[in-house]
């Protein structure tokens, strides 16, 4: 269809259901709309689909939550004194963005 025709709507009548279901697929897509969920589906075209890995998000905060702690300690910590701790801490911090690195990547 080029830009000039004009552009024909679609109606169709759904139980709350059968749209809360439809809503929920959109959801799970990288649809930004549901309109263009729809349309992909109608079409017959490819509709990529979100894949969510609840252990790897855990994983993901935890590590967050134990950096924020080492930050907090390296904060208490007076350089002049526990120099070597500082760069323990620093170490433990590397670890932990190369193990957050890892599990981010597809």
């Amino acid at each position: 269809m080029s830009s000039k025709e004009a552009k024909r709507f679609l109606s169709i009548r759904l139980s709350a259901d059968e749209l809360q279901e439809v809503y929920n697929h959109q959801h799970q897509s990288t649809c930004r709309s549901l309109t263009e969920y729809v349309k992909k589906v109608l079409t017959a075209k490819p509709v990529t689909v979100k894949v969510r890995d609840e252990a790897k998000e855990d994983t993901l905060q935890q590590l967050v939550a134990i950096k924020n702690r080492l930050d907090e300690l390296a904060e208490r910590t007076e350089p002049a004194v526990n120099g070597t701790l500082l760069g323990e801490i620093e170490d433990i911090k590397s670890s932990i963005r190369k193990i957050a690195e890892a599990c981010t990547q597809k």
